[in-house]
Formats: C-alpha cells, sequence, structure tokens
C-alpha cells in the first residue's frame, strides 16, 4: 500500500494558486472601496 501524499511539486503549485488568488481578491476589494470612495 503506498500513501496518498502529494509530492512536494504539487504542494508548491497548490500554495502558489492560492496565493495568487488571495492577491487578485484584494486588489478587487481595495479597487472597489477607493472607486467608492471617490464617487
Amino acid at each position: 500500500m503506498v500513501a496518498a501524499v502529494p509530492e512536494p511539486a504539487t504542494w508548491a503549485t497548490m500554495f502558489l494558486g492560492l496565493s495568487l488568488g488571495g492577491v487578485a481578491l484584494r486588489r478587487r476589494s481595495r479597487r472597489s472601496a477607493t472607486v467608492r470612495a471617490a464617487a
């Protein structure tokens, strides 16, 4: 029996994807807040 443990490259890819998604969400929320403040 082989344990289903992801390879380090899989962990790195998953972490990178989640990080980029978080950055995109933060940038989107900041822009909408800036637009609301300017209006």
